[in-house]
């Protein structure tokens, strides 16, 4: 954050230890003139033996979409194998995976064998990055219930959660409440929410690997995550305290890697005994932990803070469809607006945004201007292809990154060539990052074999490298249009159609620095500003087509795309 000039593309990241590793269990309080407030946490032993374990039912849930193409996919196969080999002999698994389509691997969840393990190892080494995203399929496929007995159902996902149906998801994993959902978020713009708040349904944790860390220690510590299971089905006998509005209400299991924390109001105080209660090693478990509630306690005033986020987010799923529509229930919206500003939380009715309005107008005419932002650090952008359809094409890197414009609700760029094209076609939202409301798209997906490769050229001069570097900062349709008029080919593509008019192309021009200079250098080229976005480096205007070409020499150009018609 001190650095102003990093592009703020990634999310932020706090790390801190928590204090207190010998605790079994603790209770902090807290109580002030809006009531009592508690903290209940339940630490794990730090040594683990195999007969503290209940036998558990893991099914693995692998993303193979495009936007996992490379490290993500890599690094979620890692974790994998590593919890495949510390199986223990009575656990079972499967493995599935989710795209445009969904693939199981055995009809149901088979013993920890040699070969069983080598039959899925083989599986997940043919698996790649590629394709759309539609996740419900593979969702309702993990959480159905098998026949197991005495086992622990533990369902791992492993996906950057680039979704557009995050509500959907969240409540089908609602539907399963004999599941525990583990959540393995990889990339720097991870849809944290969605993994977080499947973990939180599911009774499962959640872990994290951004592009830029120690991948291995990541995914053996999702591995001790769900290793092992040491007690399930917990409960708690409150005894006479006068406790309310406890979370999560339903209490998930603790495992050997981190501690469960519960909170809650009480309404008056007290001492005594309360009874925690669960199942260990498929015998019952009882334990009595003596607590005292203070009338009156100044310490500890995060607590209060802290039971209001669990609340808030406990009335938000009260009504998933009406959040994903922006619909919420009437009452829900009150009390979360209520909890959002005596807690002083944000929240999504007591937000603090600033909003920037600019009206354009051009020969009187409203227009339309989308604001690009940028693309998340380590995703795969999308582009259109010429059928409509989405292509998806191979992660970024560092020198072909020319900045990427966001037209609508798509992102184009020019990035390397793979050596399958797959088309997608369909409604709904964009796999890989679509966000509409209505659902996750029906996909139909073909492979089309690139051509061959021509044979090696001839080293690049100075002059036809930089050319080159030119042309990667151009949309297709863009670079096609510069191209023709460079050979000299008179006839126009259709696409020109849609931006150039009267000789002149409307342009989407993402800037590096917008400068008085760098935009004097473009009306010297005589560009004409149609409008300018001040929080943003983004111009759009037109250009004569002749001068397209004099763009290669302003060094702040990032990327230009088409300002198509909007009708």
């Amino acid at each position: 954050m001190k650095d102003l000039a990093v592009i703020p593309n990634k999310d932020f990241r706090l790390r801190y230890d928590v204090a207190g590793k010998q605790i079994q269990d603790a209770v902090l309080t807290h109580r002030d003139s809006r009531g009592g407030y508690f903290t209940l946490i339940l630490q794990p032993p730090q040594r683990v033996t195999v007969e503290d374990v209940t036998p558990k039912e893991l099914v693995f849930v692998l993303d193979t979409s495009g936007s996992m193409d490379g490290f993500p996919i890599e690094k979620a196969k890692e974790t994998m194998r590593l919890a495949l080999d510390n199986l223990y002999p009575q656990d079972t698994f499967n493995l599935i995976t989710f795209a445009g389509d969904t693939h199981v691997l055995f009809e149901e969840p088979v013993p920890a064998t040699p070969e069983n393990l080598s039959k899925a190892k083989r599986f997940l080494q043919s698996r790649a990055g590629d394709g759309g995203t539609e996740m419900m399929e593979a969702i309702k496929a993990a959480l159905e219930p098998s026949d197991a007995q005495g086992h622990v159902r533990v369902v791992c996902f492993m996906t950057d959660g680039e979704v557009g149906n995050d509500f959907e998801i969240i409540s089908e994993v609602r539907k399963h409440p004999n599941a525990r959902v583990f959540s393995f978020g990889i990339g720097s713009s991870v849809n944290r929410f969605l993994l977080d708040k499947m973990a939180e349904e599911g009774r499962g944790e959640v872990e994290y690997v951004t592009l830029d860390e120690d991948g291995s220690a990541a995914a053996r510590r999702f591995r001790e995550r769900v290793r092992n299971p040491l007690l399930t089905d917990i409960s708690i006998d409150w005894g006479g305290f006068q406790v309310a509005d406890v979370y999560p209400r339903r209490i998930p299991d603790l495992f050997g890697s981190g501690p469960v924390v519960v909170t809650g109001r009480y309404t008056a105080g007290g001492r005594g005994v309360i009874r925690l209660r669960g199942t260990m090693s498929g015998q019952a478990f009882e334990r009595e932990i003596a607590v005292e509630l203070p009338e009156s306690k100044a310490d500890n005033d995060v607590l209060a803070t802290l039971w209001a986020r669990r609340r808030v987010e406990d009335l938000t799923s009260e009504d998933y469809a009406g959040t994903q529509a922006g619909e919420t229930r009437y009452d829900l919206r009150e009390e979360i607006t209520g909890l959002g500003l005596e807690y002083r939380l944000l929240t999504q009715f007591t937000s603090f945004v600033a909003v920037e309005e600019t009206t354009v107008t051009d020969g009187g005419k409203p227009r339309r201007i989308d604001v690009p932002v940028e693309t998340p650090e380590g995703t795969v952008p999308q582009s259109d292809d010429d059928e409509g359809g989405t292509t998806f094409s191979a992660p970024l890197v560092a020198n072909h990154h020319a900045g990427a414009i966001a037209t609508r609700t798509e992102i184009a760029v020019i990035s390397p060539v793979t050596k399958v094209r797959r088309r997608i076609r369909g409604a709904g939202g964009v796999g890989g990052g679509g966000a509409g409301a209505g659902g996750a798209p029906k996909v139909e997906a073909s492979d089309e074999p690139l051509p061959p490769p021509p044979p090696p050229a001839a080293t690049p001069t100075p002059r036809e490298q930089k050319w080159q570097q030119f042309l990667l900062k151009l949309h297709p349709a863009v670079a096609s249009l510069v191209e023709r008029l460079r050979e000299g080919r008179e006839t126009p593509s259709e696409a020109e159609a849609t931006f150039v008019r009267a000789g002149k192309a409307e342009l989407r021009i993402s800037l590096s620095e917008k400068s008085p200079a760098v935009l004097e250098q473009l009306k010297r080229l005589g560009f004409e500003l149609i409008f300018d976005a001040p929080s943003s480096g983004l111009v759009v205007g037109r250009l004569p087509v002749e001068k397209l070409s004099a763009l290669a020499d302003i060094e702040a150009v990032r990327y230009v795309a088409p300002e198509e018609s909007q009708g």
